[in-house]
C-alpha cells in the first residue's frame, strides 16, 4: 500500500473502533494490514496491538464491509474473539460459524481460519503471545509485514 493508502486506512479504523465507544490510546500504533495483496478492501484487517506480554495479547481487529482476513493458522498461539460490535462469519477447520455481538469463540493452534464481516465488525482478541511469524497463509503470496510504498 502506498503511504497516503495507509494514513486514510488507519483514520477510518480509529474511526471505526471510535464508534464502537473503544478509544485509541496515543501510545498504540494502528496497523492497515493489506498482507502485501494490495487488495486492502476486499482482503486486510486493522489491527492495534493492546499489549503483547510474553504469557498474554490483547488486540483490537477491524473489518470494512466485506473485507475478508485470508485462510490461515497459527502454531503456537491460542486465539478467543469477542465481537464487540457487527457480525463476523468465521470459517475455522471448514466449520462456518457466524458470531454477533457478545459471542465468544476460541481457536486453538493448528485450526485453520479465516473470518469476514458483510457489514464490518470490531472484534476484541485475546491470545496467548503473539509473533507475526507465527501466521502460516494458505496463499503463498501474502507477505505479513510488507513495505509501505511512499508517494
Amino acid at each position: 500500500m502506498k503511504r497516503s493508502q495507509v494514513e486514510a486506512a488507519r483514520r477510518e479504523i480509529r474511526a471505526q473502533l471510535e464508534q464502537a465507544g473503544l478509544t485509541v490510546a496515543p501510545e498504540l500504533s494502528i496497523e492497515a494490514a493489506d498482507f502485501g495483496l494490495g487488495r486492502y478492501a476486499q482482503e486486510g484487517l486493522g489491527l492495534v496491538v493492546r499489549v503483547n506480554e510474553p504469557e498474554y495479547c490483547s488486540k483490537w481487529l477491524t473489518l470494512r464491509p466485506g473485507q475478508q482476513c485470508p485462510r490461515h493458522y497459527h502454531k503456537l498461539k491460542k486465539e478467543t474473539f469477542f465481537v464487540l460490535q457487527g457480525e463476523v462469519e468465521l470459517e475455522a477447520d471448514g466449520q462456518k460459524i457466524t458470531l454477533r455481538p457478545g459471542e465468544i469463540f476460541t481457536l486453538r493452534p493448528g485450526v485453520r481460519h479465516a473470518f469476514s464481516s458483510r457489514e464490518g465488525a470490531v472484534i476484541e482478541e485475546v491470545s496467548t503471545h503473539d509473533e507475526n511469524s507465527d501466521s502460516y497463509f494458505d496463499n503463498p503470496a501474502i507477505v505479513r509485514d510488507p513495505i509501505i510504498e511512499e508517494d
